[in-house]
């Protein structure tokens, strides 16, 4: 009988690998040279949302620290409003967390008639897209996989390598089972190109439009070309799009100027720029401050059963204080890190959307929000959760769990963009 047993299980493993492999063999090769960098969100504490300060990992640091913020989550977006990833540690750049926000889909948009527009080389060209619009965008699933010096394929000519790594792109397969997420298909890009990969891949730089800047980016790929990758055609299919779609990434050197609420060019040490982050480079919010939201939507739709915390996009997801301690942050220092805090969040509606599903519900959580969340006299009407912040001149890394210090408080006033 074990002898039976040690041929079955084996057999019926294999089969399992085969048949995965079979249903979905674009997911399978592994990137030449690269190991993975952190994780889909998953099952965690963090993801099944924090009601009760209590986590193991909060009652260590109140053993060791007392009362004080920390770092519970870092998480990163390489493409702008698609699926988050999670890391334990991350590099602080001048625009952001590296790996976040560097890439974006866009939309062609052009005026009906002429006469719609005085001048139609303003109102065409190509727009960012995000969930807002498009829900869907948050199925779109991706993986960071960067140069692994221990790798036998490792070499300084590999293209891999000399592109920083790269994203495996994950969407679901809009010919199977209405877009399930369960059956999905793949393709890769190199994270940051070479001069040499831009030109061999037909790489060109466009104009595309975020809010009130038009950027100067690298269109990757485009459904205006003559031949569009099959990935896009199927990823404008899957969002339900009817316009032509573009796939860019951030160009060096054409970052975003910003102003608003940031601190001056000579207070600060650097002018803060932004890639395809929305208005500042990093984004921060309190546990405690989602879970208070939680609690208030439980009472008034009974099938919010999983935390909001996602929703919010935020990069740093901190543990350890009370509800809204934020809201009065000017100045802190996490790990080693300093940040200015510039702002609070003002909310739209894209917390709606449900981020492991990719559906939007018709109005929570941002009624609930505008109940009890405007605050800011800047942003009358508007909804208020988490804080924007910009990098201090000396730049470093972040980790899990790093200590949270609050430098300086204040009073906050929005400016509107």
């Amino acid at each position: 009988m074990d002898s039976l047993m040690f041929i079955v299980l084996p057999s019926i493993f294999l089969a399992y690998v085969v048949s995965q492999y079979l249903r979905n063999p674009q997911a399978r090769p592994r990137p030449r040279a690269c190991k993975k960098l952190g994780r889909i969100p998953g099952d965690s504490w963090l993801q099944r949302g924090i009601r009760l300060l209590n986590t193991p990992r909060q009652v260590i640091h109140r053993l060791r620290f007392g009362k004080v913020g920390f770092v519970e989550g870092l998480y990163v977006y390489p493409i702008k409003s698609c699926k988050a990833v999670q890391v334990h540690q991350a590099q602080v750049l001048k625009e952001g967390l590296k790996y976040d926000r560097q890439f974006s889909f866009a939309e062609f948009q052009a005026p009906l008639r002429p006469e719609e527009t005085s001048n139609s080389a303003e109102a065409s060209g190509w727009k960012f897209i995000t969930q807002r619009k498009y829900a869907r965008l948050a199925n779109i699933r991706i993986e960071i996989w960067v140069p692994d010096h221990n790798s036998p394929e490792y070499t300084s000519e590999e293209a891999n390598v000399q592109s920083e790594g790269v994203l495996v792109v994950r969407y679901p397969d809009p010919n199977h089972a209405n877009g399930s997420v369960q059956n999905s298909k793949a393709f890769e890009i190199p994270y940051d190109p070479t001069a040499e990969q831009i030109e061999r891949n037909g790489y060109t730089m466009e104009k595309m439009k975020i809010w009130k800047d038009e950027p100067d980016a690298l269109l990757i790929a485009s459904t205006m070309q003559a031949n569009p990758p099959t990935w896009l055609t199927d990823i404008q299919t899957y969002i339900k799009s009817s316009s032509p779609l573009a796939l860019f990434r951030l160009a060096k050197k054409h970052e975003r100027l910003v102003f608003r609420n940031a601190p001056s060019k000579e207070e600060l040490g650097y002018q803060s720029v932004v890639g395809f982050a929305d208005a500042y480079p990093l984004h921060i919010l309190g546990l405690a401050s989602v879970a208070d939201l939680d609690r208030r939507l439980s009472t008034v739709i009974p099938q919010f059963t999983t935390s909001t915390t996602l929703r919010f996009r935020a990069n740093i997801y901190f543990g350890g204080l009370d509800a809204y301690n934020e809201d009065s942050w000017k100045l802190i220092k996490v790990g080693k890190q300093v940040f200015e805090v510039p702002c609070r969040t003002t909310r739209c509606e894209l917390p709606n959307v449900d981020q492991y599903t990719g559906q939007r519900h018709r109005s929570e959580p941002s009624k609930t929000m505008k109940n009890y969340r405007s605050i800011d006299e800047g942003a009358i009407g508007k909804a208020c959760l988490g804080m924007q912040m910009i990098p201090a001149a000396e730049l470093g890394v972040i980790n899990v769990g790093d200590s949270i210090e609050v430098l300086q408080t204040g009073p906050h006033f929005y400016i509107k963009q």
